[in-house]
């Protein structure tokens, strides 16, 4: 512990560019480390021996594994929220006309935004899907999904109101579960981003027509 406390007031006065390139070669360490043995495996000691700095250089920038983690799958996890929420937004703010098929373009602009952001940070994405057992976001798609089903069942209200119906919850669920999934299958399976978009096309227009036909009764 007496070792651990000087290497960390050891970090505190390193100059800004020490500061920076110190951490930027244990988030490259990190990331290497969490790809191969995911969050749960993934040593701290092997991430120091990486970067070439101490364990006290970790607990300077970085509270514990989890934090580190995170701070690595935020690359692509918070862009992915931003994005989603951005187009939810004009959705509503559009609320007079929404859900026609004319909107398919407006789906398909989210869609590119997506596999964009999903694809120049696919390794982020990869850990984030596959690695993040034991870490404080490896329920991170069932939280988009229970945002999803949350701003979409707000929206389905709107669209029923229109059409004198009533929202269908179950296939409002089930079109947000599928909507996020249909994400995690592509960027998990499909290695070539304009590969990836060419099938977000027809991707789109199943979740849009499904949306369209099924969430009312």
């Amino acid at each position: 512990m007496y070792i651990t406390l000087l290497s960390i007031f050891r970090e505190a006065y390193m100059s800004t560019k020490e500061k920076e390139e110190t951490r930027a070669k244990i988030m490259a360490a990190a990331k290497e480390e969490f790809s191969e043995y995911g969050f749960e495996k993934a040593s701290l000691r092997r991430i120091c021996s990486k970067a070439g700095c101490t364990t006290g250089a970790i607990y300077f920038f970085f509270k514990d594994k989890d934090e580190l983690f995170c701070e690595i799958v935020n690359h692509v996890l918070i862009p992915v929220q931003t994005a989603v929420a951005e187009h939810i937004l004009k959705d509503k703010e559009n609320s007079s006309h929404i859900l026609v098929e004319s909107d398919f373009e407006h789906e398909i602009a989210l869609a590119d935004k997506l596999v964009d952001i999903l694809y120049s940070h696919r390794e982020e994405a990869m850990i984030l899907l596959t690695k993040s057992a034991g870490s404080s976001l490896e329920n991170a798609p069932d939280m988009i999904i229970a945002e999803l089903e949350k701003e979409y069942g707000e929206l389905a209200t709107v669209y029923a109101r229109q059409e004198g119906k009533k929202v269908d919850e179950y296939m409002v669920h089930w079109l947000s579960h599928l909507h996020v999934e249909a994400y995690i299958h592509l960027v998990t399976h499909e290695e070539d981003v304009k590969a990836a978009k060419k099938r977000t096309r027809k991707i789109m227009l199943f979740l849009v027509r499904g949306w369209l036909d099924c969430i009312l009764m």
